[in-house]
C-alpha cells in the first residue's frame, strides 16, 4: 500500500475511534511510524486529510453519480450498501455540522453532491409513484419524503449520540430501517406485494 493510502487508512481508524480533534497529523505520523514530515509531504494538515478521505466515501458510496434505483429491490440494495459505508466512515456523520464548520472547501463539496443527490431521490420517488408502486398524489409529498430520506441519512449518528445510544454497526443501521419503515406507509398494494417478495 502507497504510503499516501495507508496515512488514510490509518487516519480513518483513528477519526473513528476517537474524533478528528483527538487525532492530530502527529497522532496519525506516529500510529504509522512515520515523521510528521512524511505525513504533510502528502497531506498539509487535517483538513486535507479529512477532504480526501469524504471523497473516497463519496466514490464508494456513488460510483456512477447518474446512477438512480428503477426497482424497490435496487433501492434495497442501496441502502445495504450505505449502511455499509456509512458504519465504514462513521466519524464523517457523527462530526458533519463541525467538520463542514472547519472547511469551507468541505462544506461547498458537501452541499453540490447533497443537492444532486436529493434530485435523484426525487427523481426516484416520481418514478416509483408513475409506475403505480407508490401513492404520492401531492407535488409536495416528494419533496417532503425526499428531505425525510436526506434526514435520516445523514443525521441519524448525531441523533443517537444525542440520546445516550451506543455506537454500534446495528444502531447505525436503524435510520435505514426508519427509511424504509417511512417509504413503507407511502407503498400501494403492489408496491407492498413487490417488497414482500424482497423480504422473504
Amino acid at each position: 500500500m502507497k504510503t499516501k493510502d495507508k496515512i488514510l487508512e490509518t487516519a480513518l481508524e483513528l477519526f473513528n475511534t476517537s474524533n478528528t480533534q483527538a487525532a492530530t497529523t502527529n497522532h496519525i505520523a506516529a500510529a504509522m511510524g512515520i515523521s510528521p514530515g512524511n505525513l504533510h509531504y502528502h497531506y498539509k494538515n487535517r483538513e486535507e486529510i479529512i477532504f480526501s478521505l469524504y471523497e473516497r466515501m463519496f466514490d464508494e458510496l456513488f460510483p456512477d453519480t447518474s446512477y438512480i434505483p428503477q426497482t424497490l429491490q435496487e433501492l434495497n440494495e442501496q441502502h445495504k450498501k450505505f449502511a455499509l459505508i456509512s458504519w465504514k466512515y462513521r466519524f464523517f456523520y457523527r462530526e458533519l455540522l463541525f467538520l463542514l464548520s472547519r472547511d469551507e472547501r468541505l462544506k461547498e463539496r458537501f452541499k453540490t453532491d447533497n443537492l444532486a443527490y436529493k434530485k435523484r431521490i426525487e427523481i426516484m420517488l416520481l418514478d416509483f409513484h408513475n409506475k403505480g408502486w407508490m401513492h404520492l398524489p401531492l407535488d409536495n409529498m416528494i419533496l417532503h419524503l425526499s428531505d425525510t430520506i436526506l434526514m435520516f441519512l445523514q443525521f441519524w449518528h448525531p441523533f443517537l449520540e444525542s440520546i445516550g445510544e451506543e455506537m454500534n454497526e446495528y444502531n447505525i443501521q436503524g435510520g435505514l430501517r426508519r427509511i424504509e419503515g417511512t417509504l413503507r406507509s407511502f407503498l400501494s398494494p403492489e408496491g407492498l406485494r413487490l417488497l414482500a417478495k424482497i423480504e422473504s
